[in-house]
């Protein structure tokens, strides 16, 4: 007559696991001075506020993943949001096997663990999603704010240029610039 045994199986599963979304857009800078001029107002306009310069690319990172990088020749935008944890995830199968020390409880056991494995990655397939949506949630969040302050940056560049043409045109009589509707009038006379 045999025995039932109970097996039972334990496992962990330790991993890092990062998620990233980006998005690109496009700054709408008119061509009032040459591309390298209107390249330098971009420039010093995101310096002011608080890029920095990277290998001629303009970088602000917020410190908790959302970084912002503007090539200012071309006026290309990538908005980028990165997130990742340590995820430490454990499980335990048991089963029956009817001798303890035999074939059959080894074969058992390694069932147990086989299965119990799938189900460890399957849960950190779906934590993987989770920090994806988590990270695609804050890109959007961060997406308005940028928007919004990258509308001022282009505004503030488009007036430094119509200034410079201007003077350029002849000399200027009258300037009015109004900083909350953006409205500028420059009168010169050639």
């Amino acid at each position: 007559m045999s025995r039932a045994y109970r097996i039972r199986v334990q496992e962990s599963l330790r991993r890092r696991i990062a998620a990233e979304d980006a998005v690109c857009t496009q700054l709408e800078l008119l061509e009032v001075l040459p591309p390298e001029q209107m390249a330098d107002l971009l420039r010093d306009e995101l310096q002011r506020r608080g890029f920095q310069d990277k290998n001629g690319q303009l970088v602000r990172e917020n410190g908790d993943g959302l970084t912002a990088t503007i090539d200012p020749k071309t006026g290309e935008v990538t908005i980028r949001s990165q997130e990742s944890e340590q995820l430490e995830l454990a499980g335990q199968r048991e089963g029956i096997a009817y001798d303890d020390i035999g074939p059959n409880s080894k074969n058992v056991q390694k069932e147990l663990g086989q299965r119990l494995r799938r189900d460890l990655e399957k849960q950190a397939e779906h934590e993987q999603s989770k920090l994806q949506s988590k990270a695609t949630e804050r890109l959007a969040a961060a997406l308005g704010d940028l928007e919004k302050e990258l509308s001022g940056v282009v505004n503030r560049v488009t007036a430094q240029a119509l200034k410079q043409k201007a003077a350029q045109i002849g000399q200027i009589k009258e300037m009015t610039e109004d900083p909350e509707t953006g409205s500028l009038t420059i009168k010169v006379e050639v």
